[in-house]
């Protein structure tokens, strides 16, 4: 087993009851107060920079610093919930094998979590893992400030960043402009950072990136002129993919310090528009 727990140790058929699965979008809800975000903000208190989960029937939830981690890292579906004087964001998905899930997540990234089991009393279960948060700084780096631009960001335009995605589904003539436009303020963020990295780790880690990077911007550059516009955009979509894994593991180097969560960003609106080409591509044929 991956991991052991503070409190009482889950059976086996509690390990069993509850796939997560990604869920992708936004979801505008406010309207009524969630109770889990009260109860996930008393949590964050003690648990700093852990994951907090809430069971909340057949789902568990995750609020403002949590649900922002896993949709940037996850692509999980993010809902503006709550009121419109307490609102807050919120990632939801099923209670079905949901250590399965977690487990690899603390493993990869070493994000320590707690999750809360059961309605709200007595009979509520609190599970907390034994993973040492010290080892990551992903929660760390999600400021109530950026919980806020979100928040904000949701109110007022309805959606995350993904205009531009829509914009390609609407009118796909424009996809090539689009797709080179993002990989391009990608690319230049990226070798900005690369230039101030400490020498080894820019000719391991920064080569790594570049190399990313190269192979990304090459296929962009010859997305509009190729005969077989689906398998160009197969192989830009796997090397994304690649770069966001890369982004994820800087939160480890201690001696690496750059923009991060807005690399972090690019990376994954630039996934989203090539995966609203292919999507649009398929419609057509």
């Amino acid at each position: 087993m991956m991991q052991e727990y503070k409190s009482q140790n889950p059976t086996a058929a509690e390990r069993d009851q509850f796939a997560i699965r990604a869920m992708r979008g936004v979801d505008i809800g406010l309207g009524a107060a969630d109770a889990g975000a009260v109860q996930a903000a008393k949590l964050e208190q003690q648990y700093r920079d852990h994951l907090i989960l809430i069971q909340a029937g057949g789902f568990l939830h995750g609020f403002d610093r949590t649900a922002h981690v896993l949709a940037t890292l996850k692509s999980y579906k993010l809902q503006l919930v709550g009121t419109t004087d307490q609102p807050h964001i919120r990632v939801g998905f099923p209670i079905k094998n949901f250590q399965k899930r977690l487990w690899p997540m603390v493993q990869e990234f070493g994000m320590p979590y707690v999750v809360a089991l059961g309605a709200r009393g007595e009979d509520q279960k609190i599970y907390v893992s034994e993973q040492n948060a010290g080892t990551s700084n992903l929660m760390a780096s999600v400021s109530a400030d950026i919980v806020h631009q979100v928040i904000d960001d949701l109110r007022t335009r309805g959606q995350l960043s993904q205009a531009a995605a829509k914009q390609i589904l609407a009118n796909p003539d424009s996809s090539g402009f689009k797709l080179k436009s993002h990989a391009q303020a990608l690319d230049d963020a990226l070798l900005a950072d690369i230039i101030k990295m400490p020498r080894d780790l820019r000719t391991t880690y920064g080569e790594n990136l570049r190399a990313c990077m190269g192979r990304i911007m090459r296929a962009i550059y010859a997305f509009g002129e190729a005969a077989n516009k689906p398998i160009v955009l197969t192989s830009i979509s796997a090397d994304i993919d690649l770069l966001k894994h890369y982004l994820t593991q800087a939160a480890g180097l201690s001696q690496l310090k750059f923009a991060f969560e807005h690399r972090v960003g690019l990376a994954v609106e630039l996934g989203r528009l090539t995966g609203g080409i292919m999507r649009s591509m398929k419609a057509k044929a």
